[in-house]
């Protein structure tokens, strides 16, 4: 209980005031060689281990969570920034914070402690449940709908228009996408990323579901 620990660290850079995590043997050399001043482990290579040790079945879940200590979220004040704009027609929780140069339009929903980062749209009639939060240069245009604690990386665009055309005599002709996109619980979208809407029915994004950066679900 005497053991300060300051940060995490890889198994070859950490100190003796830094955790690491052990969790592939392929690593058992640089393991042996530790100045870490304690390890994550997992209770079969606990032998191998010479520095104090972090027992659990799972060492890469306690990285993550040692890691999600050392690097606590950045706090938000609630409030809008003088420089958004927000409609009259907008329905925002007294917990939403809105930064710098976004955008909240007609009819969008925003529940309690909603995050809406630098320069972000928020379109007509968007519903956003509590939680969320929306890093930065985010679009959300109308048909879209978002569960708890959904995070989204900068750039995002979700509930732009699927591709749709028919031709008529060598012109195309615009189809108009009917459906919307609905977003459960606890997804986490990556940068640049682009989900459209569906033709006619709705784009769905199961809960839990993690996505990479410049991905496109159409």
């Amino acid at each position: 209980e005497d053991l300060l620990i300051v940060s995490i660290a890889p198994l070859t850079r950490a100190s003796k005031h830094e955790i690491s995590f052990f969790s592939n043997r392929k690593f058992q050399k640089e393991l042996m060689k530790t100045q870490a001043a304690a390890v994550i482990i997992a209770s079969q290579n606990r032998h191998i281990c010479k520095v104090p040790k972090l027992v659990m079945d799972n060492p890469y879940l306690g990285y993550a969570r040692a890691a999600t200590l050392f690097n606590p979220p950045f706090p938000h004040s609630p409030g809008i920034h003088p420089s958004a704009w927000v409609s009259s027609e907008a329905f925002l929780d007294s917990t939403v914070s809105i930064g710098p140069q976004a955008v909240i339009e007609a009819g969008a929903q925003l529940g309690r402690n909603v995050v809406v980062g630098p320069a972000c749209v928020v379109g007509r009639n968007v519903e956003i449940d509590s939680d969320c939060q929306l890093l930065a240069n985010v679009t959300l245009c109308t048909g879209v709908w978002l569960g708890q604690r959904v995070l989204i990386h900068p750039g995002a665009v979700i509930g732009s228009d699927g591709f749709g055309n028919a031709n008529d005599a060598g012109k195309w002709v615009k189809i108009p996408q009917l459906g919307g996109v609905l977003i459960a619980d606890d997804v986490e979208i990556g940068a640049n990323t682009s989900i459209d809407k569906g033709a006619l029915e709705d784009t769905i994004i199961g809960q839990g579901v993690r996505l990479d950066n410049q991905i496109q679900i159409a």
